[in-house]
Formats: C-alpha cells, structure tokens, sequence
C-alpha cells in the first residue's frame, strides 16, 4: 500500500512516515500541496493524508486540485476546527478528519481501513 503524507511540518512528515513505514506501508512526503499535485499527477497512491494550514497551497486547495486527479481517500489533518470547517473540508472532497493530537492507533486504524 502506496501513501502519501502532506505536511510542511518536518516533524509531523516524519513522524506519520515514521508510523506507516514500521508497519509495512511505503511512504512518500510532500512539504507542501504543489509538490504533492505534481505527485499525484505522476503516481498512484492508496491514501493520502494532509494538513490543512500549509504555505504555499493550503489543504482546501489541495484537496480540491487533487480531486481533479484521483478519488484516492484524503483525510486531512487538523488542530482547529469546528463543525462548520468539517462540514466544508467532506464537501470538498475529503474522506475524513484526523484532529491533532493524534495516536499511532488512530493512524493506522485509518490505513487499515483502505488496505
């Protein structure tokens, strides 16, 4: 299973890569949206998962310009959201929410689901 990890935090990048590599998934990172549109425009993936606050193309920009490539699940990683936001983010195309904090269970509960 091919994923796709979106964050310009260096840390969190690492750290679902860090998750998903131990448990046998191969991971690819992008730091920002225009590096990941371009990847998704040359290869498949399984799942992608991404911030929303990103420079550059933030998440809802993303997730739309994404959506003209592929029906792959996106679930978008949060800190700050309210019902509204979430509401929005699935009519945009997002397959789920992921609120920061989050667990390694919580994660890989989500790549378990699309195996």
């Amino acid at each position: 299973m091919r994923i796709l990890v979106i964050d310009d935090e260096t840390n969190i990048r690492l750290l679902l890569a860090e998750i998903f590599s131990l448990n046998g998934y191969q991971v690819e990172e992008a730091e920002n949206g225009l590096i990941a549109l371009k990847m998704v425009r040359d290869t498949a993936y399984d799942l992608i998962m991404m911030d929303k606050r990103m420079p550059v193309m933030n998440g809802e920009e993303t997730l739309i310009e994404i959506r003209k490539y592929t029906d792959t699940p996106i679930y978008v990683i949060s800190a700050f959201q309210s019902a509204e936001e979430v509401e929005r983010l699935y009519s945009l195309g997002a397959s789920g929410v992921l609120t920061k904090p989050f667990t390694m269970k919580e994660v890989l509960a989500i790549a378990e689901r699309y195996q």
